[in-house]
């Protein structure tokens, strides 16, 4: 089959990957097209990954590290020619893993850079607290000319936030964690924000694309208009 296989490392949550799967199709389904011609999509749903704040947050990288390798490898093995890692906490990883599967990676945060340098604007960043201490985005290669376009809430607020993602993968709720969002952009005076941490995919929806700058959706849209053209292009560093 001469076509472009996309695999989907998921499972953290689980939900949020499954979402992200959904969306790719919702997105093909808006196109004239018979379904034969939809993307081809693997999903390994891997719910038993440790947490990725816990585990990074104390260092212990190595565990985490060989079971991300271990899961790439194998979406590979089943003909994947790129590669989508539903978590953005992990993405601090990326540059120690190794190359040939990292230029498969089409990167989270290299994405959201890309979007919010063209968007010309402040976002609040919505993130677990391993991405936010992390500094995963400050450690990005474009940090320095994006910096202007990030605004990161106080630690009170990054606090609330945290237990919300959280509230939402355990409890299923996406009322609070959308009515805080809310809040954030009122009290810090920003009409959008950045998705930074695939569980917000979940809320996506429920904003306009000039308010929300979420990497899964805008992947889900390249997956969908570029699989018959030309294999997705891995975007530049695949940093995380």
């Amino acid at each position: 089959m001469n076509r472009p296989i996309v695999g989907v490392l998921g499972g953290m949550g689980g939900l949020a990957s499954a979402e992200f799967v959904k969306t790719i199709y919702e997105f093909s389904g808006e196109v004239s097209a018979p379904e034969q011609e939809a993307p081809v999509v693997l999903l390994h749903s891997d719910p038993t990954f440790p947490d990725r704040t816990e585990a990074l947050l104390r260092g212990d990288n190595e565990l985490l590290l060989g079971k991300l390798t271990e899961s790439l490898e194998s979406l590979c093995a089943m003909g994947a020619s790129q590669l989508v890692i539903c978590c953005m906490t992990i993405h601090y990883l990326l540059p120690q893993v190794p190359e040939a599967l990292r230029q498969r990676i089409i990167s989270l945060t290299d994405v959201i850079f890309s979007s919010v340098e063209s968007l010309g604007k402040k976002h609040v960043v919505i993130c677990s607290h391993g991405t936010a201490r992390l500094q995963l985005f400050q450690r990005h290669p474009r940090w320095e000319q994006a910096a202007d376009y990030f605004i990161f809430p106080s630690e009170a607020d990054q606090q609330r936030m945290h237990e919300l993602i959280y509230d939402m993968k355990l409890n299923r709720n996406l009322g609070a964690a959308g009515l805080f969002i809310d809040t954030l952009l009122a009290r810090y005076q920003a009409d959008s924000f950045v998705a930074g941490c695939s569980e917000i995919h979940l809320l996506a929806k429920q904003y306009d694309a000039s308010n929300c700058v979420d990497p899964l959706t805008i992947i889900a849209r390249q997956i969908v208009d570029q699989h018959q053209v030309k294999p997705l292009a891995a975007t530049e560093g695949n940093q995380g």
